[in-house]
């Protein structure tokens, strides 16, 4: 299937562009008799055939689901802006033939620590009626905490239904594709920040997160990779852990407080939380060089208060737009994307904050 031709194909040697093509081989106006023409030339040269799924899709309502972590408890730091991109989307297809379902499923709520595992079983339960009784169309899930095994996503796929996935991709559940930031470039950019402002001798805390999450291991190599390859001896203590509990925050206390460290980072939003809080207590703020990472209201104001220097933005809320979006085109319009989409990240100041305070960051669609 990989091998049929595409409108992307199309376009890419006609020099025009999806819409062009759609246009033209939809017989729609928008487009001249000779262009029409010289695309029409060129989809039966290279032997182009419509797909036939997508063609029946268009005549009725497609239907599809998004699954994402909840924003209650820790994950109101980071998730929100996975819901709003997936919603900002949403709301410009309202006049088109779609219908999505939401999903949010809870992970931690020390409010309700008794009922969460009946909680998540009732989401995630309903969502694998909609896939066993195959009723949807396609599905976006959050690769990095993905409910569902590669194995299980994979049967589902067989059977028809459309994959996408953001953050952590998984291959083997046979995906259309994954959208994600490139976090080795991330790492590699932190270590970068670090590294011309601090000498040679400064220490380093790197806040690493857990390697079981796919984002928060290749951050870690990707910074650990600049540094080997830059020649960079500086002593690099790590901390492994993201939850946010009194044990990880003394751990990330106590490093803070070592006298030879000249700069902390970190790659969550989570342990994002306990540096900050940990900076301010040791009172290390402004004797270290410090970047945090995402972008939600706390660490915007421990920015405006020069806790962090900078914060790096892995751009969750264009990655789920992109996600539904890329899904929606390839339903609709039998566009196929690359099996990686790349999106890209930020470096956040305090003289350019305010480009981010509606909390959806500006990107290139």
């Amino acid at each position: 299937m990989s091998n049929r031709v595409t409108i992307k194909d199309i376009a890419a040697a006609a020099g025009v562009s999806l819409g062009t093509v759609h246009l033209a081989l939809s017989d729609k106006t928008g487009v001249s008799p000779a262009t029409r023409e010289r695309i029409r030339a060129l989809a039966k040269e290279m032997d182009y055939h419509p797909n036939a799924a997508a063609a029946a899709l268009k005549r009725k309502t497609i239907h599809l689901a998004v699954c994402f972590p909840s924003i209650s408890g820790d994950n109101r730091y980071y998730y929100p802006q996975l819901w709003n991109g997936f919603r900002a989307y949403k709301d410009r297809i309202q006049d088109m033939n779609v219908s999505i379902r939401e999903f949010a499923y809870p992970e931690n709520d020390s409010n309700d620590e008794k009922n969460l595992r009946q909680r998540q079983q009732d989401v995630l339960g309903r969502l694998q009626g909609l896939l066993d009784a195959g009723e949807l169309d396609g599905l976006v899930l959050h690769g990095n905490r993905c409910p569902f095994t590669a194995e299980t996503l994979r049967g589902y796929v067989d059977k028809g239904l459309v994959l996408v996935l953001t953050d952590t991709d998984m291959p083997e559940s046979g995906r259309l594709l994954c959208v994600a930031a490139d976090y080795d470039s991330i790492g590699r950019t932190m270590a970068e920040i670090i590294m011309s402002r601090i000498p040679s001798c400064g220490s380093i805390l790197l806040c690493a997160g857990i390697p079981e999450y796919a984002s928060h291991r290749l951050i870690e190599e990707g910074f650990d990779a600049y540094m080997q390859e830059n020649g960079h001896e500086n002593l690099v203590y790590k901390e492994h852990s993201n939850q946010i509990c009194g044990d990880t925050y003394q751990s990330i206390l106590e490093q803070v407080k070592r006298p030879d460290l000249a700069a902390a980072c970190c790659v969550s939003s989570r342990t994002s939380v306990m540096l900050a809080k940990a900076l301010c207590e040791s009172g290390k703020v402004g004797r270290l060089v410090a970047v945090g990472s995402d972008l939600f209201e706390e660490n915007k104001q421990a920015l405006r208060d020069g806790v962090f220097q900078n914060l790096v933005q892995k751009n969750p809320y264009a990655q789920a737009f992109m996600a539904t979006r890329l899904l929606v085109e390839y339903l609709l319009r039998d566009i196929r994307p690359e099996q990686l989409f790349v999106v890209g990240s930020q470096i956040v100041f305090r003289s350019n904050l305010s480009l981010f305070e509606k909390n959806s960051v500006r990107f290139l669609e």
